[in-house]
């Protein structure tokens, strides 16, 4: 194999790569549409006070991941309207695919080089053991924050050291470490993946608001709830942050920013979620996270029992002749074809009587191909099938016709891979 054929081939498996993810991933952006209405409308429509079920609501997002391959795109007629205009446009203009994954590999870059330039950031900060948690602090007039998916890190700025007394500091300890233990880190990483697969949908974005907005209340109705349930308390906590940060620089705001906290610079709402709080059972809110994770979990699964394998065996045929540039005729009648032809891993053999009857009928003319078998990945996207010419050259009942079988083939082993 020459240099030039292997590159040749690099590139056909690339640019198929490209467009069987980019249509997947162009499905779950039309389904996310709809998934962000309702979750935009139940939030509204869910009591103001049942802040662990209207935070349940953005776990919906979570099955869209593994709705790309959906038999109802290709296999009704909404679906085929809705999906097969996209299929057509990105098969003859393959860069579409390339543009669309250059940028989401480009807001994917982004979104890293934020969360390293601040993880370098705290790496540079004095790391403290403060009431038997490591802390790092900071000079910065930034609100408290937690950083880290898999070792979360806490930074408080000096000016809360030095300001607050012990009760007020460890109350606003405790909801840095309500986000590690509710497993807030995680779900915003999820959402930044999420964001970025699908860019193509503002709402995500325009959404993130609001997914922050509700971690940060449960969050706040849980430090209340652990901390003695005084929402008037933690709420003047709250205040008097703000009021110390602003005084410390009247930066602040660009300081917060930098941190991740814009979404929250709306401190008026944030306040009227702690003025909502009233105790809750420790159960509901156990049970409302149980229900949720199988749910998702049994969304999934059902997602997966509609959708198509990672390969499809094509048990389809089709026959065509084809003379002085031009197919004279084509039939694919498989249910036909499969009483005169079989195959096994080397031959096609053909009932001669019948098959020929067959062409005489059809008034075939020409070379005589049949195609069979082999694999796709979705309908009409990827795979390969098999063929080989007929030749009558013998009076055998059945002729035995040889064929290159691919299967063994490095290409096709990868193709089913993906």
């Amino acid at each position: 194999m020459t240099m030039q054929v292997f590159w040749d081939k690099v590139m056909q498996i690339l640019n198929f790569c490209a467009f069987y993810y980019t249509i997947q991933i162009i499905r779950c952006v039309l389904l996310s549409f709809a998934v962000s209405v309702v979750v935009f409308i139940l939030r509204k429509i869910i009591s103001k006070n049942n802040v662990f079920l209207k935070g349940a609501l953005w776990a919906l997002f979570i099955p869209l991941l593994f709705a790309g391959k959906m038999k109802f795109f290709d296999e009704s007629e909404i679906g085929i309207m809705l999906s097969w205009w996209w299929k057509g446009i990105t098969f003859n203009h393959i860069w579409i695919c390339w543009l669309y994954l250059f940028v989401m590999f480009l807001y994917a870059a982004r979104l890293i080089y934020k969360k390293r330039k601040l993880k370098k950031l705290v790496a540079g900060m004095e790391r403290r053991k403060v009431d038997g948690t490591f802390i790092y602090v900071t000079a910065l007039p930034v609100t408290p924050f937690t950083i880290g998916v898999l070792r979360p890190r806490i930074v408080m700025p000096e000016v809360v050291l030095e300001e607050y007394d012990r009760e007020d500091f460890q109350a606003i300890l405790l909801h840095e470490k309500t986000h590690i233990r509710l497993g807030h880190l995680l779900f915003y990483f999820l959402w930044d993946v999420l964001r970025v697969l699908l860019w193509l949908n503002p709402l995500l974005t325009i959404g993130t608001k609001y997914f922050r907005g509700d971690m940060e209340e449960i969050c706040d109705w849980v430090t209340i709830q652990k901390n003695g349930g005084k929402a008037y308390t933690y709420g003047q906590l709250l205040l008097r942050s703000m009021k110390v940060l602003q005084a410390e620089s009247e930066e602040f705001n660009m300081y917060a920013n930098f941190a991740g906290d814009k979404e929250y610079r709306d401190i008026r709402q944030r306040i009227t979620g702690i003025a909502r709080y009233k105790p809750y059972k420790q159960m509901i809110a156990v049970s409302t996270l149980a229900v949720t994770v199988l749910c998702v979990a049994g969304m999934i699964v059902g997602i997966r029992s509609i959708s198509y394998g990672r390969n499809i065996e094509n048990e389809s045929m089709l026959v065509y002749g084809y003379d002085s540039g031009k197919v004279t005729f084509t039939n694919y009648n498989s249910d036909v074809l499969c009483k005169m032809i079989s195959y096994d891993d080397n031959y096609v053999y053909v009932e001669r009587e019948a098959f020929e009857k067959f062409l005489q009928d059809n008034k075939a003319a020409g070379e005589i191909f049949i195609v069979f078998g082999g694999f796709y990945k979705l309908p009409g996207v990827g795979g390969i099938g098999y063929s080989c010419l007929y030749e009558n050259n013998t009076e055998e009942k059945t002729v035995q016709l040889p064929y290159y079988n691919y299967k063994d083939s490095w290409l096709v082993k990868l193709e089913k891979m993906l």
